[in-house]
């Protein structure tokens, strides 16, 4: 995978019980298995959009492939170290949008807990609009000579910014 759920362990990407298995909490390891299934679940849609169809299935092909043992300097780890970050947002904003509710055999059903839920629309905003800034510096790189890799194009949608009132 791109990344890990140690994107999510601090900072405004914080989800509570993240950790990277160095926390002894029960609910810690079925966090970071939720976050690891996002992570999976959207990877190749936001390579595509990313990066294009092409370079896209690239590097998905790349990020299976690779061995962490020895990563070499190369092309491919040079972009998909620079998509990290901006992939991660986008991990966060889909999580937050799915999480509200839980499917169940008998349809769908918000979750409770001890404490008071919130709307996730404004974190939401928040998170996207930081995506999208790191996006575009990411696509002004694609464009320059110090981009190791050609034919990069990325998804206006991407580069797009929302608001509260989703206009």
């Amino acid at each position: 995978m791109l990344i890990d759920c140690s994107y999510f362990t601090s900072g405004p990407r914080f989800i509570l019980n993240a950790s990277m298995g160095t926390m002894p909490n029960p609910n810690a390891e079925e966090v970071c298995r939720s976050i690891a299934g996002h992570i999976a679940a959207h990877q190749e849609l936001f390579l595509l959009r990313m990066l294009g169809d092409e370079m896209g299935e690239r590097m998905q092909k790349y990020i299976a492939e690779r061995d962490y043992s020895h990563i070499p300097e190369e092309p491919m780890e040079a972009v998909a170290e620079k998509l990290c970050e901006p992939f991660a947002d986008y991990v966060f904003f889909q999580i937050l949008r799915e999480n509200a509710d839980q499917a169940t055999i008998t349809g769908l059903v918000r979750l409770k807990s001890a404490n008071e839920h919130v709307s996730p629309l404004r974190r939401q905003v928040t998170v996207w609009n930081s995506m999208v800034e790191k996006n575009r510096r990411f696509a002004a790189w694609a464009r320059s000579s110090a981009c190791p890799v050609a034919g990069i194009t990325v998804s206006e949608q991407m580069l797009t910014k929302i608001n509260t009132l989703n206009i």
